[in-house]
């Protein structure tokens, strides 16, 4: 497991690069967890945008911030997770997180610092950052706990 660091300038980037960490992931037989955080407004949605099309999913991915959870279907199941919204950690058991956890899916949570302690320990780590002296679109994306193999091209 290592870490790597891409950099975006553009939404599109941001984009690709999302797509091409999910079809690395997408060849996994196992559920897999993958944890993507950032400050408001930093391209987490495009981000899972991007991971979406990787995956072979045609419908529009959108967060889930009300939901919570929104399912969908590609070359390899998708369970997208938006838990800004949830104030206390027993709400993943009415909404039977843990069973997503175990499903042969890849399981995207954004905004999981809210929710560590609920987290299995093998999981997949991405947070986007802004630095501004880059530029305004400038994206700093870390990605940790990938096997070299998962990254293809």
């Amino acid at each position: 497991m290592n870490t790597k660091i891409f950099e975006s300038f553009s939404d599109k980037e941001t984009f690709d690069i999302a797509f091409k960490i999910a079809t690395g992931l997408k060849v996994r037989a196992d559920a897999t967890v993958v944890c993507l955080d950032g400050d408001l407004g930093v391209g987490k949605t495009v981000f899972a945008k991007g991971f979406g099309a990787g995956l072979g999913i045609k419908k529009d991915i959108v967060s889930p911030t009300f939901n919570i959870v929104k399912s969908y279907e590609g070359e390899k199941k998708l369970h997208h997770f938006d838990v800004y919204r949830i104030s206390d950690i027993s709400e993943l058991d009415e909404i039977g997180f843990e069973e997503f956890l175990y499903d042969d899916a890849i399981v995207l949570i954004e905004w999981s610092k809210l929710i560590e302690e609920a987290l299995p320990e093998n999981i997949i780590k991405i947070v986007i950052s802004k630095d501004l002296e880059k530029g305004f679109d400038y994206r700093k994306i870390t990605v940790e706990g990938m096997k070299d193999e998962d990254f293809r091209d």
